[in-house]
């Protein structure tokens, strides 16, 4: 191999690292050598198996035609001569051990297709080690596409080079349905509880989220569900210790007048006590609707839990968020609501957003469940029981296969 511009050979030499080729060529040449380029190689092993990476160097020799090293051109040789002979006593060992001698052209022939294979092994690695392969890339994006935290994207992504080898990646059907399977085991869904009365139901969470029309629907669906089960109407109590919105108490008022319930305001813990005694005997459920405050307003939040410090309440404590919370503040939420030790998560405006990448990654990293999610304003429906299959058809650019998640995700 020759440069171009001087006619002067291009040699290779190789070592485990660029320092020690630098030190081998230092002793051969001292100062008069300039080297042009350096790649990975694979170095060592039997058969292709065990090998290591190396570094080959090319280099040119300064003044090449002056100067001349017996030395260097020895080494050389020795390092050549020396490689030469390690395989052929690895092939020799392993003809002798195989007894397969008498066969040496059809033991060519395999050794030359491994070859190609090792070959072929070997540049996809070298492309992969430079770049991500275009599907671990693809999935990324409609990760991200689903507003999926950076977390949780790069979680998948070791996953799937884990679980996938080079040839299996060029499937990428294969990989986003397995993708999706990952996604739908990420999700925890809470099963809905069966208390004996009264069943206290408080709802927690920011303003704006729609707290007040989902313990009002909560109300109603217990309503409809005994109709259903032709059982008697339910004995309900709506209390609100809601005192920081304007108009909160005549809001649910008008609510618990449609479903025929009186509502109850609570302003201190000695008001909570009493409506508690005084239901505690006779009501089926006890609905409590919150004030809604900033996440970061530790103060008021702590004010509002002391009124629910009641002997024998025992309530069922849900946070409410809106599905188009971004990431961050949604787990900025549930650190500050988690004095409350809630039990499970309700996503309200589900309407509102189609991308549920931020609830599904943030419950999942912290180790929360999912119950309810709401997706109108109508009191008398629009709540639903939250469920796997629901999050997986919403995704965005992924073609899921609805009878497969039915299968694994379907209620057995």
């Amino acid at each position: 191999m020759y440069n171009g511009e001087q006619d002067v050979p291009v040699q290779k030499i190789s070592a485990a690292t660029l320092s020690e080729c630098k030190e081998r060529l230092f002793k051969m040449f001292g100062h008069e050598y300039t080297i042009r380029g350096k790649r990975q190689i694979l170095h060592g092993g039997f058969l292709g198996l065990g090998q290591k990476e190396w570094v080959e160097v090319t280099y040119t020799v300064n003044n090449s035609g002056d100067f001349s090293s017996p030395v260097a051109s020895v080494q050389l040789q020795k390092t050549s001569d020396d490689e030469i002979a390690a395989f052929r006593k690895n092939r020799d060992d392993f003809l002798k051990a195989a007894a397969v001698s008498n066969q040496m052209t059809t033991l060519d022939t395999k050794f030359s297709e491994l070859q190609n294979t090792l070959t072929k092994q070997i540049q996809n690695i070298s492309v992969t080690s430079s770049e991500k392969h275009p599907t671990v890339k693809k999935i990324e994006e409609l990760l991200a596409d689903n507003e999926f935290t950076y977390s949780y994207i790069s979680d998948i992504s070791a996953r799937i080079k884990s679980s996938f080898s080079l040839e299996a990646l060029e499937d990428f059907k294969t990989v986003q349905r397995k993708v999706v399977d990952w996604i739908g085991e990420s999700i925890t869904i809470t099963p809905e509880k069966v208390m004996r009365p009264p069943h206290v139901v408080v709802i927690v969470g920011p303003t704006g989220v729609g707290k007040t029309t989902t313990i009002t629907k909560f109300a109603v669906k217990m309503v409809m569900d005994a109709k259903k089960a032709h059982l008697g109407l339910p004995e309900l109590c709506i209390v609100t210790i809601d005192s920081m919105r304007v108009g909160a108490y005549e809001q649910i008022s008008k609510y618990g007048d449609i479903i025929g319930t009186q509502v109850q305001k609570a302003e201190t813990v000695e008001d909570m006590r009493k409506i508690y005694d005084e239901k505690k005997d006779s009501a089926d459920a006890i609905f409590i609707d919150t004030s809604g405050y900033s996440p970061n307003d530790s103060v008021h939040i702590g004010e509002m839990k002391s009124l629910l410090q009641i002997d024998g309440l025992n309530p069922d404590v849900y946070l409410s968020v809106s599905a188009s919370t971004k990431a961050r503040d949604l787990e900025n939420i549930m650190e500050n609501y988690e004095p409350f030790h809630y039990n499970s998560v309700i996503v309200t405006k589900c309407d509102e957003s189609h991308q549920y990448g931020n609830i599904i990654s943030v419950l999942h990293e912290k180790h929360k469940g999912l119950s309810y999610i709401t997706d109108g304003q109508y009191v008398t429906r629009n709540l639903r029981h939250a469920d796997v299959i629901n999050f997986l058809i919403n995704l965005s650019g992924f073609d899921v296969d609805r009878v497969h998640i039915e299968d694994v995700f379907g209620e057995k």
